[in-house]
């Protein structure tokens, strides 16, 4: 089974689990591997922590997402031989470390992003090595300015101490922005990996403001604020580095990717890509029978490249039948999206929405049961 995390409700280990045991209970003699998958988003780290045995997850304080409200416990992961470590925005400025009263993408930023990449650079001890950066569910729309100066990148504009944690509200204010010395040689031989869930650009009606501000708490006069500074970012990249703010993922995360970028020299990849290559998804499910899927809301959105869309394109290569078992199903989900599942048996068909909620583990048990007796098994 390869579930994604059900948000708000379980993670993708715990979905795996629950999962697990409905196989067991209806085929008791079938042989189960369980491989807990992310898309770049949250849940990424405890994915690959699971997959990668000599990870090792470190706990460090860093800013939070608004640092008016001080700091976070955030977490890290670095491979013992020092050649690899893995970051996950949504650990130091996602959107769920924000009460929602406090969700306003012009006063978040990025800077406990950076105090953990720069955190990870310094456990890397076999250069050349790598990073890698989740940077799906965030709560920032800073283009990813506040992690820039965190890493010791000069800014010149914001207002306030030379220090100051910046935030979306000052991305107008940028005049120009310096890379020390000191700050490219750290950097040398460590590559970035930017992993995002999304291939927005940066600016534009597709673009990090407009259609992300919103879920992230922006009104609609601060949205319009935070694409003009965008657009002002952009362009100061790009004149500034080369890089292209209408690339592909330029605008994930609210524009994080393209920041890292052009000082680092970062590539931005599919998410679910990265992540299926470092689980061993391919010769997984070339050595299966049934796939089972989950995640909280199966919709159109799904196949486009995100967790359940990578796992069909997978299965119907090696001609594997995949089976969901997701919370919900968008109500007009296209007959060409359900046809590509053998079934679909959904949480709140199995137990009802409240106990698909509050007993996300055992629903998901008994969904899996009722999906596997429909096929005979």
């Amino acid at each position: 089974m390869c579930p994604d995390a059900l948000k708000e409700t379980a993670d993708a280990r715990s979905a795996a689990e629950g999962i697990a045991a409905g196989v067991h209970e209806a085929m008791p003699d079938a042989v189960v591997r369980q491989i807990p998958l992310a898309d770049g988003g949250e849940g990424t780290l405890d994915v690959l922590a699971s997959a990668i045995p000599d990870l090792e997850v470190f706990e460090m304080e860093v800013s939070g997402p608004r640092p008016d409200r001080g700091g976070v416990s955030a977490r890290l992961g670095v491979r013992r031989r020092g050649d690899l470590a893995v970051v996950e925005l949504a650990e130091a400025s996602g959107l769920g470390r924000l009460a929602r009263s406090d969700r306003d993408p012009e006063c978040t930023g990025t800077a406990g992003v950076g105090q953990l990449l720069d955190a990870a650079r310094e456990r890397l001890v076999d250069v050349p090595a790598e990073i890698m950066l989740a940077v799906g569910g965030s709560g920032t729309v800073d283009g990813g300015l506040g992690a820039l100066r965190a890493l010791g990148i000069d800014v010149d504009g914001p207002s306030g101490d030379a220090s100051r944690p910046l935030v979306g509200g000052d991305l107008a204010a940028v005049d120009d922005i310096r890379v020390p010395e000191a700050v490219r040689r750290r950097w040398g031989g460590v590559r970035v990996r930017v992993l995002a869930d999304v291939r927005n650009p940066l600016t534009g009606a597709t673009g990090a403001a407009r259609v992300f501000g919103p879920q992230k708490g922006g009104s609609p006069d601060a949205v319009e604020r935070l694409e003009r500074g965008l657009t002002h970012w952009g362009t100061l990249l790009r004149h500034r580095f080369g890089v292209d703010p209408s690339m592909p993922g330029a605008g994930a995360a609210g524009g994080i990717g393209l920041a890292l970028s052009a000082v680092l020299g970062a590539t931005i990849a599919p998410g679910f890509d990265a992540v299926a290559a470092m689980v061993g998804l391919d010769a997984a499910i070339e050595a299966s029978d049934i796939v089972i899927v989950s995640e909280g809301r199966l919709d159109r959105q799904s196949v486009m490249g995100k967790v359940i869309g990578g796992v069909l394109e997978r299965a119907a290569r090696h001609g594997v039948p995949v089976v969901a078992v997701p919370g919900a199903v968008e109500p007009d989900l296209p007959a060409g999206v359900r046809s590509r599942f053998a079934v679909i048996r959904t949480l709140e068909d199995a137990v009802g929405p409240q106990q698909a909620r509050t007993r996300t583990r055992d629903a998901l048990r008994t969904a899996t049961i009722e999906a596997l007796r429909s096929l005979g098994c």
